[in-house]
């Protein structure tokens, strides 16, 4: 049975001069049993940063139970990050945490380590009551298994590949959100400048600001040209007419000192009488 423990004979030899409780003697336990599993301690800490040169060990480092009541261990598995943090908690119970720093998932075990722990030298049958089960509590609990690990590496290396075709098959002087048919607000001093372009591309004739103006409030109002002394309905659809007043000059303010007026002046269609009249 213990051939099935290889390692750990070899880990508690560097450590026995470390050893000072029960409590080391399972956070031991627990690294050796994530060296097994492919995990490379990188030292003590939680520094999220790791970088290629680091070099993992299955040794425990220098330090690593001088930490006070809570031990923090770097490791790394196929270039992946993960923090171990193994807590003394009350009534002698060891809480481990492993984060998994690239997509900052949880894992945790606890034990009671007067009921786990049974000694701090032999072998790992003379250390733990029920080697065989504790060692299956971590496996469940607090590790990642390395098929696990690979099927999310997988699965973030099929999004980065669809992110990165759907940024090649957009074009890059594709402009998104365009409404071809927007009308820009108009110059507020361009008023009268159509009248001037016999081909009437500038818009901004007549003596008025439009609603488009940006000080005239830019909201259509259909009722525009219709003074405000006859009800609505009065004029028939479809007739034409003519106001028989001039509009409001503060297009801010309608007659009487009503709501805002808004939309497109009414425009004459045809010439008044003896318009070419010089004489007139």
């Amino acid at each position: 049975m213990d051939g099935d423990y290889f390692g750990w004979n070899l880990l508690l030899r560097t450590i026995a001069h470390d050893v000072q409780s029960d409590f080391d003697i399972l956070v031991a336990v627990v690294h050796w049993h994530m060296t097994r599993k492919g995990f490379s301690c990188l030292g003590i800490g939680c520094d999220n940063i790791y970088v290629d040169t680091d070099k993992g060990s299955e040794l425990l480092p220098d330090d690593w139970n001088a930490q006070g009541d809570v031990y923090r261990l770097r490791y790394v598995r196929d270039g992946e990050l993960f923090i171990l943090t193994a807590v003394k908690k009350e009534e002698m119970v060891a809480l481990f945490n492993l984060i998994i720093m690239k997509n900052m998932d949880l894992k945790n075990v606890e034990f009671k380590v007067e009921d786990t722990v049974r000694g701090r030298t032999g072998s790992l049958t003379e250390v733990l009551n029920d080697a065989p089960n504790v060692l299956k509590k971590i496996d469940e609990k607090l590790l990642i298994s390395k098929a696990e690990q690979d099927s999310w590496k997988a699965k973030e290396k099929a999004r980065r590949e669809r992110h990165d075709l759907d940024d090649e098959q957009s074009s890059p002087l594709e402009v998104r959100g365009f409404d071809v048919h927007r009308r820009f607000p108009e110059n507020p001093f361009s008023v009268g400048r159509g009248d001037l372009d016999p081909l009437g591309r500038l818009g901004g004739g007549m003596l008025f600001p439009s609603p488009d103006m940006p000080f005239a409030g830019g909201i259509p109002d259909p009722g525009f040209g219709i003074p405000g002394g006859l009800p609505r309905g009065a004029v028939p659809p479809g007739a034409r007419f003519d106001p028989f007043a001039p509009q409001p000059t503060n297009p801010l303010r309608g007659p009487g000192g009503g709501r805002p007026r808004g939309g497109s002046p009414d425009n004459d269609h045809f010439p008044p009488p003896g318009y070419n009249d010089m004489f007139m």
